[in-house]
């Protein structure tokens, strides 16, 4: 049996990411991409920043060759390429919110504009007709690139958890493409997630002391490259899966990085104040250790996604799926605000029992 074609796309998408990875590495204090710990940061030693180098060189190699043949992909590796450098220039030199901002909502600009593709048909969510945004659906879908991308750079704090929720994400993408009306455009998260097993590699060590982490500019492009393919799987003539069925796909990310906001809000602090009160630092500080900690929010993304998966495939209506989304969502929310005097509560009474 003849093996397909995008197999070998997958393979050589392995050994490019793997070899990016061999050449990266000793170059990365060269390029100032070295993390150093202070504050924050509490690894141990300057550990290279280069994860998401290697990754976007692999998507260039790989998918590059296609660009003739599918200009969409040539548009996204463009968009792409000005987020990488945004992400390393990051990396190196810490650059202001405003900046970043910025140049992220040019290249939401650029997303709609070369594919004329934006977020205007929110699906049937309220049970009256399909919901259309018109004019407003371009900031609408500005504000879910940006959102997009600074959520999942905000899971990168522990070892291998962005790469592994944004493999739910590409995964379960590549799932509806395939057997829903895109698969020519599978071809990308595929990609994506066989790039990511290097790296996933080396970040959790199973390659001996020799560990990366993806950096700014793997987060961002993973945050670019999910909202690109939630576009063209939502909005396209061709859609995979209702546009509901999406905020089940990025439940962690998203629902992080909202109650975060919210949190420094109230406090009357600016939304994007770096601080310790993401859920995987909150689960840390529960006694869990960080693989622990991985394997819990992996698991509960997993959760999240196959019931957007199943609702999807039993058709589910759209207005019982974001109901249950938004009350998810707000126990969620909810339940970080309130999370240290749960935990107290219930120490106090296992120490009562005793």
């Amino acid at each position: 049996m003849p093996i397909p074609e995008s197999t070998y796309s997958l393979i050589l998408a392995v050994i490019t990411s793997l070899l990016a990875i061999l050449l990266l590495r000793p170059l990365a204090p060269k390029l100032c991409l070295l993390d150093i710990p202070h504050g924050r940061k509490q690894h141990v030693g300057a550990v290279p920043l280069i994860g998401g180098l290697a990754i976007y060189l692999t998507l260039m190699l790989v998918l590059g060759a296609q660009v003739s043949s599918d200009i969409m992909l040539g548009y996204y590796l463009a968009c792409a390429t000005v987020i990488v450098i945004l992400g390393a220039f990051d990396d190196a030199l810490d650059l202001s919110v405003k900046l970043r901002l910025a140049i992220q909502l040019v290249v939401g600009l650029a997303m709609i504009y070369s594919l004329d593709l934006h977020i205007n048909n929110l699906g049937n969510i309220f049970g009256f007709g399909e919901v259309k945004l018109g004019f407003f659906g371009i900031p609408f879908t500005l504000i879910a690139v940006i959102a997009a991308i600074n959520a999942f750079n905000m899971t990168d704090g522990i070892d291998g958890l962005a790469g592994l929720l944004s493999m739910v994400s590409f995964t379960s993408i590549a799932v509806f493409m395939v057997l829903w009306g895109q698969p020519a455009q599978a071809i990308l998260p595929l990609v994506f997630i066989a790039a990511l097993l290097p790296y996933l590699a080396f970040n959790l060590g199973w390659v001996k002391h020799k560990k990366i982490f993806m950096g700014d500019a793997g987060s961002m492009l993973i945050g670019l490259s999910v909202i690109w393919l939630l576009l063209i799987s939502t909005q396209s003539e061709t859609a995979s899966f209702r546009p509901v069925t999406a905020l089940w796909l990025i439940a962690v990310p998203l629902m992080d990085m909202v109650a975060i906001m919210l949190r420094r809000i109230l406090k009357g602090q600016s939304p994007f104040q770096a601080d310790r009160e993401h859920l995987h630092h909150i689960s840390l500080r529960l006694g869990l250790n960080p693989r622990e900690s991985l394997v819990l929010i992996t698991a509960l993304a997993w959760v999240f996604a196959c019931i957007g998966i199943i609702g999807e495939y039993l058709l589910v209506p759209e207005v019982a799926m974001l109901a249950l989304f938004t009350l998810v969502f707000t126990l969620y929310i909810g339940l970080l605000q309130n999370i240290w005097r749960i935990i107290s509560a219930i120490r106090h009474n296992l120490a009562n029992r005793r």
